[in-house]
């Protein structure tokens, strides 16, 4: 992915499932998804802050849904890469 692409999550906050544009979906621990729709929304949020990703906008919707919209803030390096290393060993 190159610096500036963007992606959209939708959380369907009772539950705690999510899916993204790029295809992928997942689950938050059951622990966070009871502690209401915000909490699952904040996890799924930080989880994709980690990987680089930009909170840009949040829109509620009717039933507990979440749409997110992220850009993407940094790259990941491999640390083979960033220590100057051959990575193909």
């Amino acid at each position: 992915m190159q610096v500036g692409d963007t992606l959209q999550v939708e959380v369907y906050a009772h539950g705690g499932w999510w899916k993204d544009s790029a295809g992928r979906t997942g689950q938050v621990a059951e622990d966070s998804a009871r502690k209401g729709p915000l909490a699952t929304v904040a996890v799924v949020a930080n989880r994709l802050g980690m990987d680089g990703w930009e909170l840009t906008e949040v829109v509620s919707q009717p039933h507990s849904i979440y749409r997110l919209a992220f850009k993407l803030a940094y790259l990941m390096e491999d640390e083979d890469e960033a220590a100057g290393g051959d990575s193909t060993a």
